[in-house]
């Protein structure tokens, strides 16, 4: 039941940061000291405890802070109608706490797509503090059988706000609204993709298609690809999940930026679930 969730607390989880003023250092030409000179387009994004340096921002850049953000977000999830029992989250930083990633997942929001494959929804919060992200909230879902992130194609299931205002709650709640919605619209299109038969031909194309010149891609993929065709069969399915495995559990080069990366993966699966849509549809 909804009176089960709990809204974060202990902002300690998530580190004030504060704004400080940029100055380059300029030395004389005469006489051994320097000057400092204020730079005019930028800021310094600072850890307050520690005084740790973050990142550089351009100096319009409005700082949203994670412990204002995430408890808002999260109010948001009690006042809309998911069910939040049984209701996990898992918060991860990346490059060195410039990027935050929190992940909500909802157990009684299940589904199946084939007798024992097993979804979860699942919405992720997302936050940067060095301007790579808007504040944002992405939809998709979590297959158990294998942990794959999976991904939601809609203008509908996400919301990105710039860092220029505060946090629209009421903004976020219809969105969470609406979401459900299309999670449930996914799941039934997903239901179809174990019948939807994809020829090796076809498929091969569009991982060539996906992975561009990238060589060391194309074989990943090509690998997965074959390990779920013999799992699932020569299907859709089997083709989807081959993009989100290697989106979630592709090795990333370094370990502490991978909930970034993975972020980042999953928007370039979404860019092509189009393409796959396009399969189901001509079959």
């Amino acid at each position: 039941m909804i009176e089960d969730f709990a809204i974060v607390q202990d902002v300690e989880e998530f580190p004030i940061v504060i704004e400080r003023p940029l100055y380059t250092c300029e030395p004389f030409v005469m006489g051994g000291g320097t000057t400092l000179n204020k730079a005019p387009k930028h800021k310094a994004i600072v850890e307050e405890k520690t005084g740790r340096i973050i990142s550089v921002v351009g100096e319009g850049y409005k700082t949203i802070q994670n412990s204002v953000a995430v408890p808002r977000h999260e109010k948001a999830i009690h006042r809309s109608r998911l069910d939040t029992t049984g209701m996990t989250r898992q918060v991860s930083n990346s490059h060195d706490g410039a990027r935050t990633v929190v992940k909500y997942t909802f157990p009684t929001h299940k589904m199946e797509v084939v007798k024992g494959d097993i979804m979860h929804l699942q919405i992720t919060f997302l936050n940067s503090y060095d301007g790579s992200w808007k504040l944002g909230s992405l939809l998709g879902a979590l297959r158990l059988a294998c942990t794959n992130g999976q991904v939601v194609h809609d203008s509908y299931s996400s919301f990105y706000g710039k860092h220029t205002k505060s946090l629209d709650i009421d903004e976020i709640v219809r969105k969470l609204e609406r979401s459900l919605d299309v999670y449930m619209q996914n799941v039934e299109l997903w239901k179809q993709y174990p019948s939807t038969g994809v020829s090796i031909v076809e498929a091969e194309r569009i991982l060539i298609q996906f992975a561009k010149n990238n060589k060391k891609m194309l074989k990943t993929l090509q690998e997965t690809h074959a390990r779920y065709v013999l799992e699932m069969g020569n299907n859709l399915w089997a083709l989807f999940n081959t993009f989100t495995h290697w989106s979630t559990h592709t090795k990333v080069q370094k370990e502490s930026n991978r909930s970034s990366v993975i972020i980042n993966r999953e928007q370039k699966v979404r860019s092509n679930l189009p393409q796959l849509e396009s399969l189901r549809l001509a079959a």
